[in-house]
């Protein structure tokens, strides 16, 4: 299985570097990468085949994601597991299901959704909300001020200083409401911090 994910990894390195978005590049690949791991460690994830599972959701998240392409994503990821003959169509079931169901917006519309999920609603799900919390947690903290900031130079029609804090005020709302794991609640703490604390320090100077 080492052999597909570093065929994985170059593949994906080749894609993102095609879209040229400095706020969604390689580098985010790699960090929600080991912020997977990192998470599923600490959630007690030993299972050598799950493990893997968490690794290629976390590689593939963002190809052919629908904010550069019209495909539909879970059919093109899994017709790129398909030149794995050595993956059955259960092993690509389960990475298909992680790495197209990261995105925010498919569960941002869930206003009634609680804030905190008990035990038993995050471990039915508990590989893709590790993927999740790690592609959330990389929006937050200096990173993803960055992020933030080459965004919306990159796609808006007129970047403006008060566009990317609105931006930003509204996104870290929502991710603080969907962060699902105990160990990703914990790791996002101090990233909120900074970034809450980036967006008063702008708003006193410029009240």
């Amino acid at each position: 299985m080492n052999g597909i994910i570093s065929k994985t990894r170059r593949f994906i390195k080749n894609y993102m570097e095609k879209l040229n978005d400095i706020s969604h590049d390689y580098s985010h690949i790699n960090h929600v990468v080991k912020l997977s791991m990192d998470i599923a460690k600490k959630e007690g994830i030993k299972n050598k085949q799950e493990l893997f599972y968490i690794k290629m959701g976390a590689l593939l998240h963002d190809y052919e994601d629908s904010k550069y392409s019209d495909n539909c994503q879970s059919k093109m990821i899994n017709e790129y597991l398909k030149k794995y003959e050595e993956l059955t169509s259960y092993d690509r079931l389960e990475i298909v299901k992680i790495a197209s169901n990261i995105s925010l917006s498919k569960e941002d519309n869930h206003e009634d959704i609680q804030e905190d999920y008990n035990e038993d609603d995050y471990k039915i799900d508990i590989k893709l909300n590790i993927v999740k919390d790690a592609d959330r947690i990389n929006s937050l903290g200096s990173i993803g001020i960055m992020r933030y900031i080459s965004f919306n130079i990159i796609n808006s029609s007129k970047p403006s200083f008060e566009e990317i804090i609105s931006n930003m005020k509204k996104r870290t709302m929502k991710i603080k409401k969907f962060i699902k794991t105990p160990t990703g609640k914990k790791m996002a703490k101090k990233h909120l911090k900074l970034i809450e604390k980036f967006i008063k320090n702008y708003e006193l100077f410029n009240s």
